[in-house]
């Protein structure tokens, strides 16, 4: 059978004195290259159409135009049996709604499922409202698509009634869900994720200014995930609805492979590993590290989904350095010591971030601070303590999101029982609207109304975590030469430009 699987582009709301047509968040979709690996693995022939890359946004002003025309030219030309469409943040669902319907139009009889932790949350509101979505897939994504292929390609509606994680319209249409976990949980048996189906020079970007000691050539970047999930617990935090709780590793020869044939058969030096815990199980890092020098492998890496501070050692550090880290970016989260352990639930202890902080700058690591502000027990103390961190620290960057109530966690739960959320929000309007932050730097851009503070205040304190931003950057070359962006999809969990999500 032929699946095509489209990742729509992600449109982003920049600050007014920003050049918008400077991007360097494009990264091929990973969900899009794990789910078409697993179907040619099961005999199906599966096309990328990866929509968020540097040609599409070239065509900004008219994107969602263009991306139609592009679809229904692939759909006319492949002529394919199915469509997976992936919903990466929740703020594109309108956009992912617009295509669908361009897909229906043009054949209507052609069979689109949808997938992402927008339709996770949301499945039985999305199937009941919206005609051009035929099924959703909850959580990762490979095992519901290769037995979804199955019942369209032997066109047996009674096979969906046993695919874990699923939703879908009975022939009568119902809706019916199958919350059972589906999760992959021998990530060795998946196969190699399918880089050959991707045209890299459509993500090349202009890098020349990155922090790059060894000169590598670097115009392309590459996610990896060496694992999934997240055994902590933060209140913020909703990527456990598609990943689940347990870590979950894969093998250091499967991880270094890819690398490996990203690095010598297509050109890639620059790699962003995705993982929430990259460092959570010490032996694995540092044997993953120990396989790329083995292998003799000259890369250099970030780590933008953040660390977890405590679980970096000097030894761990050393080993990464010597490897090719180049960006570290610390999941702090608050500088307040009681926001940060009692009400986010980090369990992380101030003296281990300033431990870490000095190893970093002792081994010359850039360092981007991973904090978060809004939260509804904030005061003027606890930002307070959170700017004094910062100028304590003195990293290279901050990234000071304002939090956002997403559903399914705890601070939702706490809004919405404390009546917290500004605005006149319709809970169960939310799969429509899904709430995002407004405009950059406008008073709408907040979403809490904080217990013990006023959102005046909140905005002054938004305008001084601007300011500090790169107060610290120390680097010789170009400072980055786009500005603060927001975007107008929700921001996730830690703040990335990329989060693994199958389709």
């Amino acid at each position: 059978m032929k699946i095509l699987l489209i990742a729509p582009y992600v449109n982003l709301n920049y600050e007014k004195t920003t050049n918008e047509s400077i991007r360097e968040d494009f990264y091929p979709s990973a969900a899009l290259l794990h789910l078409a690996a697993v179907l040619k693995a099961n005999d199906h022939e599966p096309l990328i159409l990866d929509l968020n890359n540097i040609v599409v946004h070239s065509k900004r002003e008219n994107y969602l135009e263009y991306s139609k025309k592009i679809i229904i030219d692939n759909l006319n030309e492949h002529k394919p049996d199915l469509v997976g469409l992936n919903c990466l943040f929740s703020g594109v669902f309108p956009d992912v709604l617009k295509l669908a319907r361009a897909i229906k139009d043009n054949s209507p009889d052609l069979k689109i499922a949808l997938g992402g932790i927008h339709a996770t949350t949301f499945p039985k509101e999305i199937l009941t409202n919206c005609n051009d979505i035929d099924f959703v897939a909850l959580g990762e994504g490979e095992n519901s698509i290769v037995a979804l292929a199955a019942s369209v390609k032997t066109r047996n509606e009674n096979l969906l009634k046993s695919i874990k994680s699923f939703a879908y319209r009975d022939k009568d249409g119902l809706i019916k869900i199958n919350r059972e976990k589906n999760y992959v949980e021998d990530l060795n048996s998946l196969p190699m994720p399918s880089w050959d189906l991707i045209n890299l020079q459509k993500f090349e970007m202009n890098l020349d200014h990155y922090h790059n000691p060894t000169n590598l050539p670097i115009k392309y970047k590459a996610a990896i995930f060496s694992s999934r999930a997240c055994p902590l617990a933060c209140n913020f935090c909703d990527m456990f609805l598609i990943m689940g709780k347990t870590h979950r590793k894969r093998s250091i020869k499967s991880i270094v492979d890819e690398i490996e044939i990203l690095n010598k058969t297509y050109g890639v030096n620059f790699f962003s590993f995705m993982d929430d815990q990259l460092t959570l199980n010490r032996s694995h890092i540092l044997g993953l590290c120990d396989e790329i020098l083995k292998r003799k492998i000259k890369m250099i890496f970030n780590t933008p989904n953040g660390l977890w501070v405590n679980s970096l050692r000097e030894e761990v550090i050393a080993k990464m350095v010597e490897t090719g880290l180049v960006y570290a970016n610390l999941a702090i989260e608050h500088g307040d010591d009681h926001m940060r352990n009692n009400v986010i639930g980090k369990g992380l202890d101030r003296k281990k971030i300033f431990e870490v902080n000095a190893l970093l700058k002792k081994y010359k690591v850039k360092t981007v601070g991973m904090f978060l502000m809004g939260f509804p027990e904030d005061t003027e103390k606890t930002l307070q303590n959170s700017y004094d961190m910062m100028n304590e620290l003195q990293l290279d960057n901050y990234s000071i999101q304002t939090v956002i109530p997403f559903p399914g966690t705890k601070l939702f739960k706490q809004v919405v029982k404390d009546k917290l959320l500004l605005g006149d929000w319709k809970l169960d309007d939310l799969w429509r609207t899904p709430i995002a932050l407004g405009q950059y730097g406008q008073k709408k851009a907040f979403l809490i109304q904080p217990y013990n503070m006023s959102i005046d205040a909140l905005q002054k304190w938004r305008e001084k975590f601007d300011k500090i931003k790169m107060k610290y950057w120390t680097i010789e070359s170009k400072k980055t030469k786009y500005g603060n962006i927001q975007s107008s999809a929700q921001i996730p969990k830690k703040r990335s430009a990329l989060i693994y999500e199958s389709v």
